[in-house]
């Protein structure tokens, strides 16, 4: 791979001195490749489908009649994985996409799970919150620890549950395989087809146009999907399928412990504070009502170790070896994933008459899901896309994210220029200027739209229509330079992901 490289340079050179000259209009996502997995639980749905019954029987009742189920809590299991990967992303799911939180759980103990969680940021008011809210809702039930604070053994034992998971079946081993188009029936059992396919899916149609007729212009463009490599990783998601009291009554009933431990602990201060924070659960209270039913993603995110040393390693193991196997892939020891982050997002089920209650939560689903890896790229920087500039005109720039990529107004983004490092001869991206999302200019693309915009008040569907109708989301540039077939990264999140 070493010497692929070192013939691609020439013809490399060449592409990133013309970025000016590409159709923007074809260009793609620069994307990460994913693997999407289901972290199930047959123990927790049953127990949200009780706490579903306990807090609206009549309501649980009449959901499962027109739905015609037997249960609420397993919904998502079935619908997860039907659910398409984001455009953002290359589809990089292996064949094992539900991992049984139960059975893999059942061989995990507490002082492993409890070593395996990351440990918590010390100080802000949220952990005194927590503290405190568990403290007093314990006091009121005898416990040690509210049960309302943990009430999942998946949080106490998600990290843990899914490294073993991810460690027992090998799956950075099995993503490799995957990039190197493992055929245990082909001779060589491995090729560079998917690498040399994605990085040709990440070039502009003026590219491959100049590719067809340039051989060393299209084996240039093809290398680039080494680099995507470093850009692999696995999403892994426990949804869970809740009654919105349920959820509403645990946030109130939290506060109330708050505001109790506050007053008695933190005095006149601890009293404010926790009335400040008590108008910002009556809100969330409010926000959550419009629905009955929500789902939420507990998503963990994980990056396959990636760098010049492995990549020519196992060229030189695997890839370029003709009589490489399997086997030999899995005894290099050199694929390993590395944990990133966690983050929780929401999304309510909306009222459709016309859509079945399957099809109105694989849009919660997928909305939650969003959600979630848009915050992962806030909260992760190495997680973070490179968007294309779709159009540049008048010192705006112009690009096909929106809504369901996290994106807000006032959002700060980089305007970066593909350029060739001549110390490592890859294909690097130079700041070159920044841009900022406008007001009332943010495309809303959000996974169904229709039901959200069927389900607002008339003024807020009126400007979700208008806003559907942008096809773009508007940047204002720092400067008035014609940035077409540059691209666009996040630099600093202003606006809440909701």
């Amino acid at each position: 791979m070493k010497l692929q490289k070192l013939i691609f340079t020439g013809a490399l050179a060449a592409v990133v001195a013309m970025p000016a000259g590409m159709k923007a209009e074809d260009a793609k996502f620069m994307r990460s490749s994913i693997y999407t997995v289901l972290v199930n639980s047959d123990e927790q749905n049953p127990r949200l489908d009780d706490e579903a019954k306990e807090v609206d029987a009549e309501g649980y009742a009449a959901t499962l009649k027109e739905a015609g189920i037997q249960s609420l809590g397993g919904i998502p299991k079935s619908v997860f994985p039907s659910l398409a990967i984001p455009e953002q992303f290359n589809d990089h799911n292996l064949d094992i996409r539900v991992l049984d939180f139960d059975k893999v759980a059942v061989n995990v103990s507490e002082d492993e799970a409890k070593a395996a969680r990351p440990k918590e940021k010390a100080g802000g008011f949220g952990k005194f919150a927590k503290s405190a809210g568990g403290a007093a809702l314990a006091g009121a039930s005898g416990k040690e620890e509210s049960s309302m604070l943990r009430v999942e053994k998946v949080d106490d034992y998600m990290h843990a549950v899914v490294a073993k998971f991810l460690n027992d079946n090998k799956v950075a081993d099995y993503m490799v395989a995957k990039w190197y188009n493992y055929n245990p029936e082909g001779t060589p059992k491995f090729n560079a087809a998917v690498i040399q396919e994605r990085g040709l899916e990440n070039a502009s149609a003026a590219d491959v146009a100049q590719a067809n007729v340039n051989a060393d212009f299209k084996a240039m463009l093809s290398s680039q999907g080494f680099e995507l490599m470093n850009n692999t990783f696995v999403v892994a998601t426990n949804l869970r399928f809740r009654n919105n009291k349920a959820v509403a009554k645990e946030i109130s009933d939290m506060a109330g412990g708050i505001a109790a431990v506050a007053g008695q602990k933190a005095g006149a201060l601890g009293g404010l504070a926790a009335m400040g924070a008590q108008k910002g659960v009556e809100a969330a209270v409010n926000a959550l009502m419009k629905d009955m039913y929500s789902v939420t993603a507990v998503t963990n995110l994980y990056k396959l170790d990636w760098n010049d040393d492995i990549d020519l390693a196992l060229s030189e193991k695997v890839l370029y070896n003709d009589n490489a196997t399997l086997q030999d892939l899995l005894d290099s020891g050199l694929c390993k994933l590395t944990y990133v982050g966690q983050t929780k997002a929401r999304s309510g089920v909306k009222k459709d008459k016309t859509k079945s209650l399957n099809e109105l939560t694989a849009s919660a689903t997928s909305r939650a899901i969003d959600k979630a890896l848009a915050k992962l790229q806030v909260e992760n920087e190495i997680f973070r896309t490179t968007v294309p500039v779709s159009k540049c005109a008048d010192g705006f720039v112009y690009a096909k994210i929106g809504s369901k990529e996290g994106v807000t107004p006032g959002d700060e983004y980089e305007i970066l220029e593909q350029q060739l490092d001549p110390k490592t001869n890859k294909v690097v991206y130079k700041k070159v200027g920044s841009a900022k999302v406008e007001k009332d200019a943010v495309w809303f693309n959000t996974t169904g739209a229709e039901e959200l915009i069927a389900n607002a008040e008339e003024k807020e569907a009126t400007a979700m229509k208008e806003a559907q109708e942008l096809g773009y989301t508007k940047f204002k540039a720092n400067k008035k330079n014609d940035f077409s077939g540059y691209y666009l990264r996040l630099a600093k999140k202003k606006g809440k992901i909701e």
